[in-house]
């Protein structure tokens, strides 16, 4: 008789007990997937503010020192291109520190988040060449 119990296959408290196991595992790895989904969004878009920023301070540091594009003041541009899927602000206050160095602050936010910004600030010399 013990021996015809165990051909019968499982009961249904070991089916149950075996489902709620796996449903516990596959939600886990979906929730582990969703915050990495929403980190690495997060990381992108922090990429891509750090990168307007440099390629801006790169364009006004390859700049000769009296340029009119390196006088005192503030402009504002927006920055949308191709695979941005928002659009970015960029500021930049250009205040001259003497007569041989220039203050340059560029700030960075997306319109979607203005709260995040960032800020890079860079001391342009005459005298060092840049």
């Amino acid at each position: 008789m013990d021996e015809q119990r165990n051909k019968r296959g499982f009961t249904l408290v070991e089916v149950l007990v075996s489902f709620t196991l796996v449903f516990i595992l596959i939600t886990g790895t979906a929730q582990l997937t969703i915050h990495s989904l929403l980190v690495k969004r997060r990381a992108d878009g922090n990429l891509r503010t750090a990168e307007l920023a440099s390629s801006k301070l790169e364009y006004l540091k390859s700049l000769p020192y009296e340029n009119d594009e390196l006088k005192e003041g503030f402009q504002m541009e927006s920055v949308r291109g191709a695979g941005l899927l928002e659009t970015f602000w960029r500021e930049w206050r250009i205040k001259d520190v003497s007569s041989s160095m220039k203050r340059v602050e560029i700030e960075i936010f997306s319109e979607n988040h203005p709260q995040k910004k960032l800020r890079i600030v860079l001391f342009i010399s005459r005298d060092l060449g840049f």
